[in-house]
């Protein structure tokens, strides 16, 4: 069996490993941290590895640390004697393989391998890994390995073309996933201003979201679009921010950003009047200072 090792067995690392451990993928080697504690509870978590373990057995290095310390971490590595062939991965989403420059000539292969999910607690990590997309981008033969091991664990895996900008591409999934929760708290408390509890409010929207999303992942976004804006009532949204100015100018601000931006894809799905279209646009325009 292959052998696994961890720098930075922080949240997604020990994720991982337990992952890898429980599937029977790869056997736990050395977890590497900065505090002793950190790489004792990871393996308490994991089931098995090697706290403070050596790198010179491992198979597969995988650097989970955070990124600001990610490209210190991997120059660092230059000079470690790795095992013949071994695959190095960092699961970083905005940095990319330019930070394996100063391992060019280690004779390891290397390989980001993105895990596209939102690590907040391991244990529930663990429960909810399975559809997990993971994005590749590196070695050919690092890739295939890794890929493999993803969907031994119930992954899915895409492999990323060698241009890929990550900074944008990290942009697009901090749009999608991490501003949703930020959406949902500014309906939240919209529908406080209106005297309706969060727990009440959630219990309202939770169906609709579910549903809108499934609609936007089966058609795309154009076509998933309804409310308002999608049909084209200029007047409706004039009353909409009328309200939310005198209730919370900051909502009101946010709420006029994204009417303004699905208006255009609202165009895009040519059920509006373009006089409504163009209403709403005037509407929601930026305000001179």
């Amino acid at each position: 069996m292959k052998r696994l090792a961890v720098i930075g067995p922080g949240r997604v690392g020990r994720t991982l490993a337990r992952l890898f451990h429980t599937a029977g993928v790869f056997e736990i080697g050395a977890l590497v941290a900065r505090q002793d504690e950190t790489a004792r509870q990871a393996a308490a978590f994991i089931g098995a590895g090697e706290p403070g373990g050596g790198l010179d057995a491992a198979d597969i290095i995988l650097v989970s640390v955070p990124d600001p310390a990610l490209e210190s971490m991997i120059a660092g590595l230059a000079g470690t004697p790795f095992k013949p062939g071994a695959i190095i991965a960092h699961t970083s989403g905005a940095l990319g393989p330019e930070l394996f420059a100063p391992l060019a000539d280690s004779g390891a292969r290397m390989v980001c391998a993105h895990p596209v999910k939102a690590f907040s607690d391991p244990a529930r990590s663990v429960a909810t890994f399975a559809g997990t997309m993971t994005t590749l981008q590196g070695e050919a033969g690092a890739r295939a390995a890794l890929a493999e091991a993803f969907q031994a664990i119930g992954g899915q895996t895409l492999d990323l073309p060698d241009g890929t900008d990550r900074t944008l591409y990290h942009a697009a999934i901090v749009f999608m996933a991490n501003h949703l929760p930020t959406l949902v708290q500014a309906g939240l408390e919209t529908f406080a201003r209106a005297g309706i509890s969060g727990a009440d409010g959630l219990a309202i929207t939770g169906p609709i979201l579910r549903d809108t999303l499934e609609a936007v992942l089966e058609r795309g976004p154009a076509a998933a679009l309804t409310g308002p804006v999608a049909r084209g009532d200029a007047a409706m949204i004039a009353r909409h921010l009328e309200k939310l100015g005198q209730a919370d100018t900051e909502l009101a601000s946010l709420y006029a950003a994204l009417a303004r931006a699905t208006a255009d894809l609202s165009a895009e799905k040519g059920e509006a009047s373009v006089e409504g279209l163009l209403a709403i646009r005037e509407l929601t325009a930026p305000k001179a200072d």
